[in-house]
């Protein structure tokens, strides 16, 4: 799936100059507002969709907190809360939930064969739920989700692709969707840490900068995987908290991590983010196949690198960013290209 870039920076610039106006008068805090997010991932600028072809989420996250109490959690919810480590009612910790909906494609890279490439990745789609728990300050982060979608036909990723590709006229007809993997539930537990290890510069007052270190445990059928990383951001008003970074879920956790008391008022934000992050993927149905039937898989390197860059933008109420992924290849042996690709994201908090 390809997308012009040049469409995506006028569609920033645009949506960037409505937020200046909108918001100019705003002087509401970050801390009572709802904050509402649309993802888009696409491999921008590049001549083929194969392996990760694109992706999709929205997602909403509820104000900071004190206690979960605040939030009205249902039951389960509430006991998940309690139980996970890490995510409870702390002195000088704020809480915050997140919902998000979101959606994955997996293509080979020749998208006009309509025979099985066995020597290829699968055709592969899922779609999901996945519901986020954070409690954090401007030093350290702690965490949580649960993730639950499916596999197979019944996620609409031929349905999206084929809209895409031949309604719109925007790419190649994907003609060997009949060889997607089969309908299968999946379930995805992840828990993330992030702390805060260096920081120049005061936020929300000019440059500043900062430094963090990151630990990530997967464990489903979507990514079992475990992850070291170190992030940093520097720029203009840096915002307290971390950057978050546009993980699809199930292979990271939706959040916002963004900590800032201050009100919007006519203040621009505009900042930098850089990672840098090393995986070992125990398993993933999206290269392994279906876990109860056979079906086509390819043999993959379990150690994969990572670095993301990213660049942000906020104005009010009004947040937009944009964020490239270069890693190594996995599964090099039956793909030939690196796995790059750009993510756009769009938030606005009511």
């Amino acid at each position: 799936m390809r997308v012009s870039v040049k469409s995506v920076v006028a569609a920033i610039s645009i949506l960037g100059f409505s937020g200046m106006t909108v918001c100019a008068e705003d002087e509401t805090s970050t801390e009572d507002q709802v904050l509402w997010r649309f993802t888009f991932d696409n491999d921008l600028g590049r001549q083929s969709d194969d392996f990760f072809s694109a992706g999709w989420s929205f997602q909403r996250h509820s104000t900071n907190v004190d206690s979960w109490d605040d939030l009205k959690l249902s039951s389960p919810s509430r006991w998940i809360a309690n139980f996970v480590p890490g995510i409870g009612e702390r002195d000088g910790l704020r809480l915050r939930k997140g919902i998000g909906l979101g959606q994955i494609i997996q293509t080979p890279a020749d998208l006009t064969e309509s025979a099985l490439i066995e020597d290829d990745v699968p055709y592969a789609g899922a779609l999901g739920i996945a519901n986020s728990w954070l409690a954090f300050n401007n030093d350290r982060l702690n965490a949580f989700q649960v993730y639950l979608g499916v596999l197979g036909p019944a996620s609409y990723a031929e349905e999206m692709q084929k809209f895409i590709h031949n309604d719109l006229n925007m790419g190649t007809d994907p003609k060997g969707w009949d060889n997607q993997l089969e309908n299968e539930l999946l379930i995805n537990l992840n828990y993330s840490i992030l702390r805060k290890i260096a920081q120049l510069g005061v936020n929300q007052k000019g440059f500043a900068a900062d430094l963090a270190y990151s630990g990530d445990l997967g464990l489903g059928n979507l990514f079992t995987q475990a992850q070291l990383g170190l992030q940093s951001r520097f720029g203009w008003r840096l915002p307290e908290g971390f950057s978050e970074i546009p993980d699809v879920a199930g292979r990271g956790i939706i959040m916002d991590p963004v900590l800032s008391g201050e009100a919007y008022g006519n203040k621009a934000r505009f900042y930098f983010s850089a990672a840098v992050r090393g995986s070992v993927i125990g398993y993933t149905v999206l290269l392994d196949g279906n876990t109860f039937e056979d079906s086509h898989s390819v043999e993959y390197d379990p150690y994969m690198a990572q670095l993301i860059m990213g660049m942000h933008y906020n104005y009010g109420r009004l947040g937009l960013h944009l964020s490239g992924f270069y890693g190594s290849n996995p599964a090099a042996d039956a793909v030939s290209s690196d796995i790059s690709w750009g993510n756009f994201s769009m938030d606005y908090r009511f």
